[in-house]
């Protein structure tokens, strides 16, 4: 087993060899000749498409040498990172992620968009991590659909194919971008769209990862939905109003029916996120679920809520103060299912940077500051505290799987608490840098439940991007 001066020795050596790539990559950038411009507002693609009168990189040259309907881009990200007490126990382990995606776009005409992604994610020198989705998925079709209508022309499009998901705040629905492998959908989405009020209605299934074949999704396991966006309803603010409507069949065991029978989940809420005098901001998502699973009947929620201020200075600070909670079942055997369906989320920082807990059954406070130096460096510093909503459900990792339970309760409900610090640097549209640790401490339950490991999660990463203008597509949905 690494000690933990071990994993960040060889976290040291990861950072050289990312220094030396940013290096590389900004000698390639210089010598392509020339400084970005940013892709027009209204180009295809989410702002995809190049400004194709800078040359800024080799793939910039080969799109000169293509017709004008037809651009290659993408982007190669490369990130160390370790695990010291996998799962709060003995294990650790750490390895380099690699995830290299390489994406092709036709528009043969102002209203019609084809886009082909394909992505190959691999994992080196693990030992306790195995080399599977979601650290490994080599040589697959990440996103492969068609676009009819042009959301900046028309007050209507359609997609239909393989896609991107991510709504609001992406708490919800996300593209899991800091997985390896990340998150896509076969879907078929209306966007309906306005100055104010935006409109997606879409029926889902979520892919299946496997490694060494093509992924796809499994027949019965939907989501269908409607998120929407409207900004005249609450002065400087946005409110999201959704619904999802989530099945899958028995014979499928999920982390989120547990093998209880079948799924028949449907989602209601909002989110509003807005600014309030004297350089305040507020967000807040509010859900419930009903439904049935198997023969127990759903009744669950969750909430978040956030408070920012903006601060000046020669550093500009933000301190801010949130909460979470996701109801959790108090009666395993009863008839009531209470644990709430996270669904979907880009989980990533959203409770804990380490991604060791899942909005499920879970109640925690955080608290932390960011600071930004000039338009490159951005730091941030987090400390949270979880327990547990229910002393007889499980602890549910970001994935959504249960990690340890106390049937009786008798293990209390403290699950501990993390410290998180990361930096990041950007240059231009180019180069993304970034670096940082997360330290979970455990609490009674983890320490009573399981080997009570604290947790320390240290990384390093660099994503380059093909060209500076290059913006990778995702769905919101408007």
């Amino acid at each position: 087993m690494l000690s933990l001066p071990s994993i960040y020795m060889s976290m040291l050596r990861g950072a050289i060899d990312t220094l030396v790539a940013i290096s590389i990559a900004a000698s390639l950038y210089a010598q392509s000749g020339g400084s970005a411009q940013s892709a027009p507002a209204d180009s295809p693609v989410n702002s995809a498409l190049v400004d194709r009168g800078a040359s800024t990189s080799p793939v910039s040259t080969l799109d000169d040498h293509l017709p004008m309907w037809m651009q290659f881009d993408g982007q190669f990200r490369d990130r160390f990172e370790g695990q010291e007490h996998l799962g709060f126990g003995n294990s650790t382990d750490n390895y380099n992620l690699t995830q290299l995606r390489v994406l092709l776009t036709i528009t043969p005409s102002d209203w019609i968009q084809i886009v082909g992604e394909t992505q190959d994610s691999r994992i080196f020198f693990n030992h306790a991590v195995r080399d599977v989705p979601p650290y490994q998925n080599t040589w697959d079709v990440r996103q492969a659909y068609i676009q009819l209508g042009k959301p900046s022309k028309n007050w209507f499009d359609v997609v239909a194919g393989r896609e991107i998901l991510a709504f609001g705040d992406e708490r919800l629905i996300g593209p899991a971008d800091w997985i390896n492998m990340g998150r896509t959908f076969d879907l078929v989405r209306l966007n309906l769209h306005h100055s104010w009020f935006g409109l997606a209605l879409f029926a889902s299934s979520v892919i299946i990862a496997r490694d060494g074949v093509v992924d796809h999704h499994y027949q019965g396991n939907n989501l269908h939905g409607a998120y929407g966006s409207l900004k005249r309803i609450v002065p400087r603010a946005t409110v999201e109003p959704f619904v999802l409507w989530r099945l899958a069949p028995a014979r499928l065991r999920l982390s989120e029916n547990g093998g209880l029978g079948s799924l028949n989940e449907v989602t209601g809420g909002a989110r509003i996120e807005g600014q309030l005098p004297f350089g305040f901001e507020y967000g807040s998502t509010m859900a419930r679920q009903g439904g049935s699973l198997g023969s127990r009947s759903i009744v669950s929620w969750a909430g978040h809520w956030h408070m920012a201020r903006q601060l000046g200075g020669l550093l500009k600070f933000k301190p801010f103060l949130e909460a979470n909670y996701a109801s959790g079942t108090h009666d395993p055997g009863g008839t009531r299912w209470t644990t709430f369906d996270q669904i979907y989320p880009s989980a990533h920082d959203k409770l804990d940077f380490a991604d060791q807990v899942g909005w499920r059954n879970i109640e925690q406070v955080r608290g932390g500051i960011s600071e930004s130096a000039g338009r490159t460096w951005t730091f941030h510093e987090t400390y949270e505290e979880f327990w547990l909503a229910s002393a007889r459900d499980s602890l549910y990792a970001s994935s959504g799987a249960p990690i340890a339970q106390s049937p009786n309760g008798t293990a209390g409900r403290h699950v501990g608490g993390e410290f998180d610090f990361w930096a990041g640097w950007k240059w231009k549209n180019a180069i993304d840098f970034g670096f940082g640790a997360g330290r979970f401490f455990t609490g009674r339950f983890l320490n009573r439940t399981k080997a009570g490991k604290d947790f320390t999660y240290p990384f390093v990463y660099i994503t380059v991007r093909f060209s500076q203008a290059c913006v990778m597509p995702t769905s919101s949905g408007w």
